[in-house]
């Protein structure tokens, strides 16, 4: 069962993409505050993270470069999510696998992490 670590500093944001995941036989945990991503892929070890890029405390663009720079979490998928625009997205970027752009729908979410965790 593989397993899916989300980070979104909106708690009801981060329930609902959890639920949707659980749903669909992943073992997510979710997590709302960006300083404590690096004790949860420690302890948790996920298969997949999806990351909000506005954060409370940071850019999920620099946290998902950050992941990919560390030789210890380079192989872990990352897929971002957004209510930004595409271009403002891109202004900073990003080693992110995917980026979906809210409002998004949860099938296009499953497929996006089906095809990212093979």
């Amino acid at each position: 069962m593989s397993k899916i670590l989300v980070l979104d500093d909106d708690q009801s944001n981060a329930d609902v993409i959890q639920m949707v995941l659980e749903d669909q036989a992943f073992v997510v945990v979710s997590i709302n505050h960006s300083d404590e991503l690096q004790s949860a892929i420690k302890n948790f070890q996920p298969d997949l993270i999806v990351m909000d890029i506005l954060l409370d405390k940071g850019d999920g663009r620099e946290l998902c470069n950050a992941i990919k720079r560390n030789t210890e979490t380079r192989n872990i998928p990352v897929l971002l999510i957004t209510a930004m625009l595409e271009s403002q997205a891109e202004k900073i970027p990003s080693m992110a696998d995917g980026i979906i752009f809210k409002p998004f729908d949860y099938v296009k979410l499953h497929r996006k992490v089906r095809r990212l965790i093979h």
